[in-house]
């Protein structure tokens, strides 16, 4: 009797659970139905708007350093109002939803405060421009050219065509070297020679060879002048001005002038030596 008995109680339960769920599909499964249809047309479109806005902002006069914020930004926005959209066709109140998002919120806050931190440095970015896509720069160890500015990181191309992506909070909390900042750049040269060297001689040389150079814009008031007397030379400091787009042609350029002119006047170029002398015995 016993066994009957617990048999035909999880009989009426198991018909229970499927009373129930049938109601349920009856009253809810088509609202969840239209959300699930909402979310998924609702990111579709989603997709097609940033492809519209990146489109628009290429063609517009906006700085293209902030496009990939700006579309990011907008896509971010318009999930969350098709989310929105679609719990609310499956039935969850305002209330319910208010109190959901914003206990998500705040969890996602303490979550992920770097992330945020990270945010709010890609806006300080936009808004001081210490660096715009396009722009090639040095951050640490790092270097390269500026491809993108996006949410939460930045992307650097390298010399050797890697991508680096670096958080936006340690860009703003590093000290960065912007070489495209200027139209005009200074090469630092320093030439060492020998203690045998006429000094003069070599100053008139080297002056008259970045003098003929067109490239040269300060060739009259040409910073240059005699550095330090080192253990192995003695160094001679010059800095010419040149169009940052001809930086790396003309010191090359200049490099093999001054060593061809070094060679052919007899100027020695020393490399580090030691000298030992030896006692005579008697």
């Amino acid at each position: 009797m016993i066994g009957k008995g617990l048999i035909s109680d999880e009989i009426t339960f198991t018909g229970q659970l499927i009373e129930q769920g049938k109601e349920f599909l009856f009253t809810k499964g088509i609202d969840i139905a239209q959300g699930f249809i909402i979310l998924c047309i609702g990111y579709f479109i989603c997709r097609h708007i940033r492809k519209v806005v990146e489109k628009l902002l290429n063609k517009s006069d906006i700085d293209h350093s902030a496009n990939s914020f700006i579309v990011e930004i907008i896509y971010f926005f318009c999930l969350a109002i098709v989310i929105i959209m679609a719990l609310s066709t499956m039935g969850v109140s305002a209330a319910t939803l208010a109190a959901a998002f914003g206990g998500i919120g705040l969890a996602i806050a303490l979550g992920l405060k770097d992330n945020i931190g990270n945010v709010a440095s890609g806006i300080f970015i936009l808004i001081f421009r210490p660096f715009k896509v396009g722009d090639f720069i040095k951050i640490g160890d790092n270097e390269g050219e500026v491809k993108n500015i996006r949410i939460m990181y930045t992307e650097l191309a390298t010399l050797g065509n890697q991508l680096i992506a670096m958080p936006n909070s340690t860009l703003t909390n590093s000290v960065i070297k912007n070489y495209s900042q200027y139209d005009v750049r200074n090469i630092e040269f320093t030439f060492d020679v020998g203690y045998g060297t006429d000094l003069n001689a070599c100053l008139r040389l080297i002056k008259q060879i970045f003098h003929e150079d067109k490239r040269v814009l300060n060739k009259d008031k040409l910073p240059m002048y005699v550095d330090a007397l080192g253990e192995n030379s003695i160094k001679i400091y010059v800095r010419p001005a040149v169009e940052r787009k001809t930086y790396y042609e003309t010191r090359t350029d200049l490099y093999i002038k001054v060593k061809e002119a070094f060679d052919a006047a007899g100027i020695d170029i020393p490399y580090p030596q030691l000298v030992v002398h030896q006692d005579k015995k008697e």
